[in-house]
């Protein structure tokens, strides 16, 4: 199955076999009123926003703080729900519901966050932490091993399992976060904003690591980031986003390279660059 994602127009990347699809995505907020006689002024956090991520593609989400990136995930995640429009995985409908309806939903999803310490209960410990979505989503097996097999493919021996968070660095926290999303073996990896609370060393590491999961265990990959560098680097094709809504999206070649709309033109002309 061939086809362009949602909004997205001529001469733009086909997404082949899309996975995950958001559809004309809007989520507003009242706010408090201002006076007991009218009601709340409305906020729009989003505005009619598509995306698509294909199987075993990455997307990368683009954009200022504040632009909807984090609002965007969480309605693709069902964590929250979207006042207008759909989110589909694999043709089936994704809506927020008690836990016991979306297991089948997070079975296929991973997430790392942007904080790699505070994303980690620092009472637990790293084979505790790793294995807890395996008891979670009732995944058949021996969790023990599926523990210490995971922990070696992101680079940590078998036994860190036995540390606690507050042991490790940055860049094995993160490692530690990454083998929790993906012990499962999920077919989509989110990450929101994955690399911003590490140094340029580990960094690099970590992006190295996003490649080898991800051609290893064939991820699709969804990445919300402000850091170009790090898209250029990871994603296939990229969607900008301005004020809850996408300006644009192509391939990460033609939006980074060949921008055609101001903002996105703004965005990466804010990039450091040397001579």
């Amino acid at each position: 199955m061939t086809g362009l994602a949602p909004g997205q127009g001529a001469g733009q990347a086909p997404v082949v076999a899309p996975l995950l699809v958001g559809q004309g995505l809007t989520r507003t907020f009242t706010l408090p009123r201002r006076s007991p006689f009218q009601p709340g002024p409305v906020r729009h956090a989003l505005v009619d926003a598509d995306l698509a991520v294909g199987a075993g593609e990455s997307v990368a989400l683009i954009g200022e703080s504040g632009s909807g990136k984090s609002t965007l995930v969480r309605l693709l995640l069902a964590l929250d729900a979207p006042t207008a429009g759909t989110v589909t995985f694999d043709g089936r409908t994704v809506e927020p519901a008690r836990a016991s309806r979306l297991r089948w939903f997070r079975r296929e999803t991973g997430v790392v966050l942007q904080d790699p310490y505070s994303s980690l209960d620092p009472r637990m410990r790293v084979g505790d932490t790793v294995a807890e979505p395996l008891q979670h989503l009732r995944v058949a097996g021996d969790h023990r091993a599926m523990v210490a097999e995971v922990l070696g493919r992101v680079g940590l021996e078998p036994q860190d399992a036995e540390r606690w968070p507050h042991e490790l660095s940055g860049g094995q926290r993160q490692r530690v976060a990454l083998a929790r999303a993906v012990v499962h073996r999920p077919r989509l990896l989110v990450g929101d904003e994955p690399m911003s609370a590490l140094d340029v060393t580990v960094r690099a590491q970590i992006i190295d690591l996003l490649r080898e999961l991800r051609a290893d265990l064939g991820l699709s990959l969804l990445l919300v980031s402000h850091d170009i560098g790090l898209v250029q680097h990871l994603a296939d094709r990229v969607s900008v986003l301005r004020d809850g809504r996408v300006v644009e999206q192509g391939t990460t070649d033609d939006v980074l390279r060949r921008p055609q709309h101001e903002y996105t033109r703004s965005l990466v002309a804010s990039v450091p660059t040397i001579d």
